[in-house]
C-alpha cells in the first residue's frame, strides 16, 4: 500500500518472490492477491519497486493456470502509457512472464504481442527500445515455425540499408537475445548463415550501440558452438573477434573481451585449441592495453577461456602451439595476474544489456 516507503515495499516484494522460488505452488490460493499486488507495483513511483514486481511477476506465472488474462492487462498498460519509466518495467516484467509461460498463452494474444513488440524496435526512448527487443526476443522461443520465420526474415534478419539506426539497433538487440535463449531455433540450416551474417554485420556498424549488441550476438553464437559443434568456431567468427579485440575503441575491445569471458564460462567444455590460439594472442596483447578495464577484462577472459578454475590442462595443450613471444607474455601474465584471478570465484556480471537493472 501507499502507506509504506519504498524501502518496505522492495524489502515485501522480495520475501514473496523468494516464497514464490521456493514453495510456489503452495501460494496458489493466494494467486489472486498476489497478482493484484505485483500489477499494482509495477505502476509505483519507484524504479526498484517496479523492477521487483516485474521479477514477482515472473515467478508467479509458473504457477498460474490461466495465463491469457495477465498477458493481455501487461499489453494493454504496454499500449496506453505515457510513463515512459513505468512503460519500460512492464515491457520487463512481459519479458519475464514469457519465460515462465510462453508456450501457455493463447496464440492471438502471442500474436498481438509481437505486432506491438515490433513496432516498438525503433522507439526513440533506449530503455523502451532495449525492454522491447529483449522482450521480443524471449518471445521467439515460443513462436510457431512460421510465425518465427516472418519474424526473422521479414524484421530481424531484413535488409538493413536505409532503415533508421534506432531500429537497427533495436532488431539488432532482438536477434541477440533470440540467440541466447533460442540457439536450437535460430541455429538451424534454414537460418543459421543467414543469422550469421546478420550479427557479424551488426558487429561492423558504424554506431556504437549497434556494433555492442552485435558483438553480444557473437557471444552467443559462440556459446551455442562450444556447445553444438565441438568448440570449432567459423572461421568469419573468430576473425571478426581478433578484428573488435584489435579495434581502437575501448568499448569495442570491452565488449568483444566480455563475451569471451561469458561464453567460456567454467560449466561449459574448452574450445578448440587451434581455436583459441589467435583470440589468446589477441587478448594478451590488450593485457599491455593503456585502458586499465580493458587490461582487467582481458584477464577475465584468458581465465575463462583457458579453463584456469579448473586446472592446467587447457594451458598446457595451448602453450604447445604458442610462439615464443606470446607464451613469454602468456608466463608473464600467469605469474602477474591470471593464478590469482583463477583462484578467486568467477564474476556473476549480467551481460545482457536489455535486461533494465
Amino acid at each position: 500500500g501507499d502507506r509504506f516507503s519504498w524501502n518496505v515495499k522492495v524489502a515485501l516484494l522480495e520475501t514473496l518472490s523468494l516464497l514464490l522460488a521456493k514453495v510456489g505452488i503452495a501460494l496458489k490460493p493466494f494467486m489472486p492477491q498476489l497478482q493484484t499486488t505485483f500489477t499494482k507495483a509495477l505502476q509505483d513511483s519507484n524504479r526498484t519497486v517496479r523492477l521487483k514486481a516485474a521479477d514477482a511477476l515472473g515467478k508467479l506465472i509458473v504457477i498460474h493456470t490461466k495465463v491469457d488474462p495477465l498477458f493481455t492487462e501487461l499489453l494493454n498498460g504496454i499500449r496506453t502509457c505515457e510513463d515512459s519509466g513505468v512503460r519500460e518495467t512492464m515491457l520487463q516484467a512481459l519479458r519475464y512472464v514469457t519465460q515462465g509461460a510462453g508456450a501457455k498463452v493463447d496464440a492471438a494474444i502471442r500474436k498481438n504481442i509481437v505486432t506491438t513488440l515490433l513496432g516498438m524496435l525503433g522507439h526513440d526512448e533506449d530503455a523502451t527500445r532495449m525492454a522491447s527487443a529483449g522482450s521480443l526476443g524471449e518471445m521467439c522461443a515460443f513462436l510457431g515455425e512460421e510465425e518465427l520465420g516472418t519474424v526473422l526474415q521479414q524484421h530481424l534478419l531484413a535488409d538493413v540499408s536505409g532503415i533508421d539506426w534506432m531500429v537497427r539497433h533495436g532488431r539488432s538487440m532482438a536477434l541477440c537475445v533470440a540467440i541466447n535463449v533460442a540457439p536450437s531455433r535460430l541455429c538451424t540450416p534454414k537460418f543459421s548463415n543467414s543469422v550469421q551474417a546478420m550479427v557479424l554485420s551488426n558487429a561492423t556498424a558504424d554506431r556504437i550501440p549497434i556494433t555492442i549488441s552485435g558483438i553480444k550476438g557473437m557471444g552467443f553464437l559462440m556459446k551455442h558452438c562450444i556447445e553444438s559443434e565441438g568448440g570449432i568456431l567459423p572461421p568469419k567468427l573468430s576473425g571478426l573477434f581478433i578484428k573488435c579485440l584489435q579495434n581502437p575503441s575501448s568499448d569495442i575491445k570491452l565488449a568483444a573481451e566480455k563475451m569471451i569471458w561469458w561464453a567460456n564460462k567454467d560449466e561449459l567444455p574448452p574450445l578448440d585449441p587451434q581455436t583459441i590460439k589467435p583470440l589468446l594472442k589477441a587478448l594478451l596483447d590488450n593485457t599491455k592495453d593503456k585502458n586499465t578495464i580493458v587490461r582487467t577484462y582481458s584477464d577475465q577472459a584468458i581465465v575463462n577461456l583457458l579453463k584456469m578454475r579448473a586446472g592446467e590442462q587447457v594451458l598446457q595443450s595451448v602453450a604447445k602451439i604458442l610462439d615464443a613471444a606470446s607464451l613469454e607474455l602468456l608466463n608473464e601474465s600467469s605469474r602477474r595476474s591470471l593464478k590469482k584471478l583463477a583462484s578467486q570465484a568467477d564474476s556473476t556480471e549480467q551481460i545482457d544489456e536489455t535486461i533494465l537493472t
